[in-house]
């Protein structure tokens, strides 16, 4: 199977429907270290926002600020029930490659190299909107 699915859930907090689809800010403990084009993010909590426009994501550390990524976003698929922040990571041995980020309803393109899918595992992480 190419992809296996383990959920990991982070953070939880009660979330009514409006706040899944309004989402522009959103923190997740990201209990593993991970990677994503080639910057190392080391384990700890993370603020994940939206511009004023909704367009661009950033993920920012919230104990080193100077550490974050930023990438362009477009429209995604969103329900009631899905949590306000969802992150998903390729699993390759010791490594967690960051593979998409969705806040709300929107998402980030692919962020890993496809070879990375290539028997990889996955894991989901969810955070909490504010």
């Amino acid at each position: 199977m190419r992809f296996m699915l383990r959920s990991l859930v982070l953070t939880s907090a009660a979330l009514c429907a409006t706040a899944a689809f309004a989402a522009e800010k959103a923190v997740v403990n990201v209990p593993f270290n991970f990677e994503s084009h080639g910057q190392a993010f080391p384990a700890g909590r993370y603020d994940v926002t939206l511009d004023s426009h909704a367009n661009v994501l950033t993920l920012r550390s919230a104990t080193n600020t100077g550490q974050s990524m930023t990438w362009v976003v477009s429209p995604a698929d969103c329900n009631p029930d899905s949590p306000a922040l969802h992150m998903i990571f390729d699993d390759a041995g010791s490594t967690h490659e960051l593979h998409t980020v969705q806040l709300g309803t929107r998402i980030t393109s692919v962020l890993d190299a496809p070879a990375q899918h290539h028997g990889a595992g996955s894991s989901v992480a969810a955070g909490s909107g504010q």
